[in-house]
């Protein structure tokens, strides 16, 4: 049924693919010769009825292809299809998604292909300007070679370059715009103080950058880097204090506990509906597993107290028991605490 399938796809025929899939086929079926999925092939021929289709069966929109690791985004990037492009982000596609090949990122494919109408979708659902190539281009480099190197479809490239432009201005508008997280970065707590006076939006992202603190709000910013003072300020004017950034899916309690900052550890877990025990998408550690991992038994104690759960397993398969065992040794009053709760 899979080549059935894969030519039903490739031949643009949707009441065909509709009919294997109903009566079994797999959705994310691949492709041998190409090691394309039928996601990626309809993704790439700017088919989005195909897609629709296919996503609705379950396909699978983060695998990548076997031979440059593409996904089905990179692929609708090539084809041109603002309607694929949009069915895949809102289906869960990661808009960074880099091959591991080329390095490329969607964005980077729709520019490469000149598609100004999906550089332009691309940028407003964030995607980051500051990343690079495998073979030694900045996405700015690259898209400079393009200009240079192109003599057919200047006129969508340079609209790309001013897409480009608009976003960079919107992005310095935006870090501007944000004192509050300005004031936090820089530990200022006289100004942070003010400023929550005036009415400053308390959980106000920051921009995506490609830096330390891309889409974090405040409080996420002022438990990392230590500044008790304004955490404390933070958490009195309402902040969300289990806010969850996109980078490593930390909350603010990960933040702390990481850093070893175990006052602010102390504050943050008395505060009312904190979620203790939220397991990060990076390695789905605990804020204890995180305070084991980095040795700080001062949180790892106020973690303890204040109930956390101990059977919670990371995606390595390890418990906080396993990690206190390797940090602090068998017998370390630590470990033995853990051990007796979790037999408990």
């Amino acid at each position: 049924m899979s080549a059935e399938l894969i030519a039903a796809v490739r031949g643009r025929s949707v009441d065909g693919v509709r009919r294997l899939l109903d009566a079994g086929a797999d959705p994310s079926t691949r492709e041998h010769s190409s090691g394309l999925t039928v996601l990626m092939i309809a993704a790439g021929q700017a088919d989005p009825a195909t897609v629709e289709t296919l996503l609705a069966s379950g396909a699978d929109v983060h695998t990548a292809d076997t031979r440059a690791g593409a996904t089905a985004l990179h692929k609708a990037c090539q084809g041109g299809s603002l309607d694929v492009t949009r069915q895949l982000v809102e289906a869960g596609a990661f808009v960074d998604a880099v091959a591991p090949t080329t390095g490329h990122t969607p964005l980077m494919d729709a520019l490469w292909y000149k598609y100004p109408d999906l550089v332009e979708y691309l940028l407003d659902q964030g995607a980051g300007l500051k990343l690079h190539t495998h073979y030694g281009f900045s996405l700015e480099e690259h898209f400079a070679y393009e200009l240079n190197v192109n003599t057919f479809g200047k006129d969508k490239l340079l609209r790309a370059e001013q897409l480009l432009k608009e976003r960079r201005e919107h992005d310095a508008s935006a870090v501007e715009a944000q004192p509050l997280m300005a004031a936090t970065a820089a530990g200022d707590t006289e100004a942070v103080r003010r400023l929550l006076a005036d009415g400053a939006e308390i959980d106000a992202r920051a921009p995506f950058l490609n830096g330390f603190n891309d889409a974090h709000t405040p409080l996420l910013v002022a438990s990392r880097d230590g500044h008790g003072e304004i955490v404390r300020l933070l958490l009195d004017a309402g902040a969300d204090i289990n806010a969850v950034e996109p980078c490593f899916g930390a909350v603010p309690l990960h933040k702390a506990v990481y850093n070893g900052h175990a006052d602010i550890t102390a504050d943050l877990v008395d505060c009312p509906g904190i979620d203790l025990d939220f397991q990060g998408a990076t390695n789905g550690y605990t804020p204890l597993h995180d305070a084991l991992w980095h040795g700080y038994a001062d949180c790892v104690t106020v973690l303890l107290d204040a109930g956390a759960r101990t059977d919670l397993v990371g995606h390595d398969g390890r418990t906080p028991y396993d990690l206190a065992v390797e940090v602090f040794g068998e017998n370390d009053p630590i470990t033995t605490r853990i051990a007796a709760l979790a037999a408990a």
